[in-house]
Parts: C-alpha cells; structure tokens; sequence
C-alpha cells in the first residue's frame, strides 16, 4: 500500500500540522531566517499574521503535490532489472 503524501491541513483550524509538506517548508523558513541571524518565525496560530503564512505553505505544497500527482509520466524512473521505466503513483491527501 502506498503512503500519501500530506500537503497540510485544508480546514481553517489548522490543527493537522505534523508531517505535512507545508510544516517542513514553515519549519524550513524558521531555520534559514535563524541561521541569517534574524528572528524566529512565530507559531502562534491564534496569530492573523502566522495563519496567512500557514495558508501559502498549504497552498504551495497542494499545488505541488497535485501538479505532481496529475503529470507523473514527467518523472522517469529506470528499472535496470527490468530494462524499462516506470512513472509513480503519486496519492496526495485531500485530493
């Protein structure tokens, strides 16, 4: 069986953050502003400021995912053994 990949939370509350492609690049962000020297990202999500940033990340990563999801003949992947190649199956929650 397959493992989805998780874009983020869709609903308004935001409560489905672990795992998900738009925590890592919001992690992601905190980590390259901190090593630039600059604050930290809050992650206050009762906070307008941090909840529009959290709904470009699911923006992002869905249209990523489901841009992936929908061209996988794009992504070769050889089969030596098999002299062929493959394209992947790409699951995308909330799809």
């Amino acid at each position: 069986m397959t493992t989805p990949l998780k874009p983020g939370d869709q609903s308004t509350e935001f409560t489905n953050r672990d795992g998900s492609l738009a925590d890592l690049i919001d992690h992601e962000l905190d980590n390259l502003l901190q090593l630039d020297g600059q604050p930290g990202l809050s992650f206050d999500m009762d906070d307008r400021d941090v909840r529009a940033r959290r709904r470009l990340f699911v923006a992002i990563a869905r249209g990523v995912l489901l841009y992936l999801a929908h061209n996988n003949d794009a992504i070769d992947i050889r089969v030596p053994a098999l002299n062929s190649i493959v394209h992947p199956a790409i699951h995308v929650t909330g799809a």
